[in-house]
């Protein structure tokens, strides 16, 4: 009996030192390792490319569309622009009745990933509505971790 006790306890403390190991482990990945991943080489971005959502792109009002499916880290490239556009667009121009713009400029690359403030241009205010999103600035181009609108049609506007 003692020795099934003795093996028993012992199969206990190996289990609980096996799970606090292996929650330790975790722990190290996402406070040491995860924030090491540089997410402009990481390539984990999805590109936004649609020409309509340059400031300057006037279309029509009823045919606006909304950003309310974005979630992540997004590259502004090809014919919507370089960048995300840093002064208010009039309202119904982005192919949006609301544009979304940056208010503040790009961070440089020895900033890092930082937080901006963006605003949504709505009913002739040009910070209607404003949240924050974070931008890093990649060398050759930016990336920006962008989330659903609800304020739609409202939509992310870019610039060359």
């Amino acid at each position: 009996m003692n020795q099934f006790l003795i093996t028993y306890f012992v199969d206990l403390l190996f289990s609980y030192l096996f799970k606090c190991l292996l929650c330790l482990s975790h722990i190290y990945l996402h406070i040491c390792v995860f924030p090491l991943v540089d997410v402009c080489h990481w390539q984990n971005y999805q590109n936004l490319s649609d020409a309509e959502r340059k400031h300057d792109y006037k279309g029509q009002e009823n045919h606006a569309k909304c950003d309310k499916t974005l979630n992540g880290w997004y590259r502004f490239q090809g014919a919507a622009g370089t960048k995300m556009v840093t002064t208010c667009p009039p309202e119904f121009h982005c192919g949006a009745a609301y544009p979304v713009w940056l208010s503040g400029g790009h961070p440089t690359v020895a900033e890092g990933t930082v937080p901006r403030k963006v605003c949504i241009h709505k009913n002739n205010y040009r910070c209607y509505h404003w949240f924050y999103i974070q931008v890093k600035n990649c060398s050759s181009y930016y990336i920006y971790k962008l989330r659903s609108l609800q304020e739609c049609p409202a939509r992310y506007c870019s610039t060359d």
